[in-house]
């Protein structure tokens, strides 16, 4: 439950900051900052299941 807590909390995050960018910068600094974003987190976690096991 932690887990999905979380995850939520973190989602609602990413949305609120994706959401602040589009207002400041406009659509498309706004999906290549959000996509970076999403990458180095994608890499991160990948990075922490390989030094896991």
């Amino acid at each position: 439950m932690k887990s999905l807590i979380s995850d939520v909390i973190g989602l609602v995050g990413f949305g609120l900051l994706t959401a602040g960018v589009y207002l400041q910068l406009g659509v498309a600094p706004a999906l290549m900052i959000s996509g970076g974003l999403l990458l180095a987190g994608a890499l991160a976690i990948a990075r922490r299941g390989a030094r896991a096991s």
